[in-house]
């Protein structure tokens, strides 16, 4: 007996280990019977088995979410976590910003004061006033010697020979073959199309010219200038001609073979504005102007537009009247 005790002691100790494994080993059978007697049921009655689904998604819905809710808080302190995160990081991001935008600021101040002092030491000439008007194109012509468009506005309008024509996007050309209520505008690209231009920060002077192309030629007495790809091109002026200023396009070739591409898309003109000096005044619209405000001055008022020839033969009648009675009266 006392030698089979530890026997049946290692025995009982080995089943009493295994015994949980069996245990897992029962259940997963026993859930993989179930999931088939499931199956088999919803092949066999599916309308009862819906019909329970049915029934038991109420309350099983109803038991997770109270199961759920004494873990909302934590769901919520784990988003709030995240939301401070992020604002920690935004609040450095807008930190590093202003101080930079106070060193800018300072930088304002500093060439504010200096260009004031400038402004009090020198005589500033400013720039002359311009006025435009603004048409529609009427016409186009588009051949390989000859790119130009008819606009509707003339002479009439104070519209002269060789003023600048500009649209949204910058300058399409300069006038010529200027009618009485129509003018014809030469583009830029036109062969026979040449201005002095302005390219890039250091406003390096050279000669534009069409040749009937997308693209404008640029041409130096020195040979290559010392301009980049992408370099903005602005009008030199020039005197009795176009303003200064003027945007036309960008750099898009150089070296020997300089080349600039317009902003304008000369294929989609639509509206444009005729750049008139101050100087230049519009006949019609000016008469029409005054004629409009004297019939708006006379209706505010109540009585009859004056007539100036009327008012001068009433005066000479009148003038007639009183020498005659002053001959009768000697």
């Amino acid at each position: 007996m006392n030698l089979l005790s530890p026997k049946r002691r290692l025995l009982g100790n080995k089943r009493s280990r295994q015994g949980p494994g069996a245990r897992r080993l029962a259940g997963a059978a026993a859930l993989v019977v179930s999931a088939l007697a499931l199956l088999t049921l919803g092949k066999l009655y599916p309308n009862e088995v819906a019909d329970a689904r049915a029934r038991l998604a109420g309350p099983v819905s109803s038991i997770v979410g109270l199961l759920q809710t004494p873990l909302k808080p934590l769901h919520d302190l784990g988003t709030h976590y995240e939301n401070l995160v992020g604002l920690e990081d935004e609040l450095k991001t807008l930190r590093t910003e202003n101080e930079a935008l106070r060193a800018w600021k300072w930088r304002a101040l500093d060439l504010e004061s200096q260009l004031a002092d400038l402004q009090s030491l020198t005589r500033v000439v400013s720039e002359p006033a311009m006025s435009f008007i603004t048409t529609t194109v009427r016409a186009r012509s588009f051949g390989k010697q000859n790119r130009s468009v008819l606009i509707g506005a003339g002479t009439s309008s104070g519209v002269a020979e060789s003023l600048a024509v500009v649209n949204g996007k910058g300058l399409v050309g300069t006038t010529y073959e200027t009618g009485h209520s129509t003018t014809r505008v030469r583009f830029l690209t036109d062969p026979a199309s040449r201005l002095l231009v302005s390219i890039g920060p250091q406003r390096i002077t050279a000669m534009a010219s069409g040749d009937g192309t997308r693209s404008l030629a640029i041409e130096s007495a020195t040979g290559s200038l010392d301009v980049a790809i992408d370099d903005a091109v602005v009008s030199a002026g020039e005197e009795g001609g176009l303003p200064r200023g003027l945007r036309i396009g960008r750099v898009v070739a150089t070296g020997y073979g300089m080349r600039i591409e317009p902003y304008v898309d000369f294929n989609r003109l639509e509206f444009v504005s005729v750049l008139l000096p101050a100087d230049v005044a519009q006949p019609d619209q000016t008469a029409a102007n005054e004629v409009a405000t004297r019939k708006l001055a006379a209706r505010f008022n109540g009585k009859p537009q004056p007539n100036v020839q009327h008012d001068r033969t009433t005066s000479e009648r009148d003038a007639a009247k009183e020498s005659t009675f002053g001959e009768a009266n000697r």
